[in-house]
């Protein structure tokens, strides 16, 4: 990816968060919100609802975090690549930070009649944002590590596939409004592509 693609599509992705949030600041009813959520509205003791309700489940902290904690002693022991595990650990962390810190700051109520239990408020999605940046990273690692292009992109596809059913589980689930998806898949990529920009960048100073 060259620099200028890459800004755009830093830009873009912040262009549409930052337009989202101001969205929901001023407290209107969005149609897209509404839509989507009929969409994606299933019944309890479906086949569909137990699925998704398994899916969400990689999303959450306990999962995105004992994972992690596997990728870094997979650095730490075995690959002994410490810049690689420095930048892994550091970015999940500030990750989760900034989401609770907007969470925070824009204390948007999640939806009513949940599917399941949870807490907190709801705007950006940290199932969308946090998990877009794990499984990126984790997509990386694994993509390192395979030879084959056509291996590759059926990697990187699948991983593709796995966040983005995530994102539809928790609308499932009504614990998160779509908007609120899709400003958590919007702030995660551009975090994303800013750490892998990063972790290039400083890389090669530091190895």
């Amino acid at each position: 990816m060259n620099k200028y693609s890459w800004i755009s599509m830093v830009s873009l992705c912040l262009l549409l968060f930052f337009f989202l949030m101001n969205e929901i600041q001023s407290e209107k009813s969005l149609a897209f919100d509404t839509y989507i959520a009929e969409l994606f509205s299933v019944g309890k003791n479906t086949f569909s609802f137990t699925f998704f309700k398994s899916l969400t489940y990689l999303g959450k902290s306990m999962f995105i975090g004992f994972g992690s904690l596997l990728c870094v002693l997979y650095l730490w022991i075995i690959k002994k690549d410490y810049w690689t595990m420095a930048v892994f650990s550091i970015g999940i962390a500030g990750a989760d930070v900034l989401n609770g810190w907007i969470k925070n700051h824009v204390k948007r109520v999640r939806p009513e009649n949940h599917l399941m239990d949870t807490d907190g408020f709801s705007f950006p999605s940290g199932h969308a944002m946090v998990g877009i940046i794990f499984f990126s990273m984790v997509a990386y690692l694994i993509m390192n590590e395979i030879k084959g292009n056509s291996l590759k992109w059926a990697m990187g596809i699948g991983f593709v596939c796995l966040v983005l059913l995530i994102g539809v589980s928790r609308i499932v689930m009504k614990v998160h409004f779509p908007t609120d998806i899709l400003a958590g898949f919007a702030l995660g990529a551009a975090y994303s592509l800013i750490l892998f920009k990063l972790y290039k960048f400083l890389g090669s100073r530091v190895l």
